[in-house]
């Protein structure tokens, strides 16, 4: 439980390994995601002060596992606790630790397929003018012999889908000579 300017926010529904984003929380305060990690809640707050204020309330230090009670602020003064009001927490913005894995895993993949394509593309540009060249009968045994690598490559960049490691870990082919 946080309380804000006499505005509980009751974190305890947070699960470990996700995050909340400050703006699904009703409060003005909040800068960054609020997030859980190792058990402990991680919050980034915005805290008001004047224009001449000290080094230290423009540039606090984290808080740290701070004691149950009032937290004294750098720049502000602690009162008394008032009953505090609910606050408003919209809990259909958490992002769990799986939705977190699983956007990691769909980027990996999205990353792999560009790569694959930009590595196909390669292999085109290179297949193109040798597999001209052994069409018109006019290719040297070196020729040939780059066009058969050159294609086994295309083919090897086909299969990294199949890879037991794929889109994480992916052994790529080796170019051609």
């Amino acid at each position: 439980m946080l309380t804000i300017n006499n505005v509980a926010l009751d974190f305890a529904r947070l699960p470990e390994g996700a995050s909340l984003p400050a703006s699904a929380v009703g409060s003005a305060f909040m800068h960054d995601p609020i997030e859980r990690h190792d058990g402990k809640l991680i919050v980034t707050l915005r805290l008001p002060h004047a224009a001449d204020a000290t080094e230290s309330a423009r540039f606090p230090v984290d808080i740290v596992d701070p004691a149950e009670g009032p937290v004294q602020l750098p720049g502000q003064d602690v009162r008394d606790a008032e009953p505090a009001a609910t606050g408003v927490i919209d809990w259909s913005q958490v992002i769990t630790a799986e939705q977190k894995a699983a956007d990691l895993l769909e980027q990996q993949r999205l990353e792999a397929v560009a790569e694959i394509a930009r590595r196909r593309v390669q292999a085109d540009q290179a297949i193109a003018p040798l597999q001209d060249a052994v069409d018109l009968d006019e290719a040297t045994e070196v020729e040939a012999a780059l066009l058969k690598d050159w294609k086994r490559y295309r083919v090897a960049l086909n299969r990294v889908l199949e890879q037991p490691g794929y889109p994480v870990e992916i052994d790529w082919p080796a170019l051609p000579a």
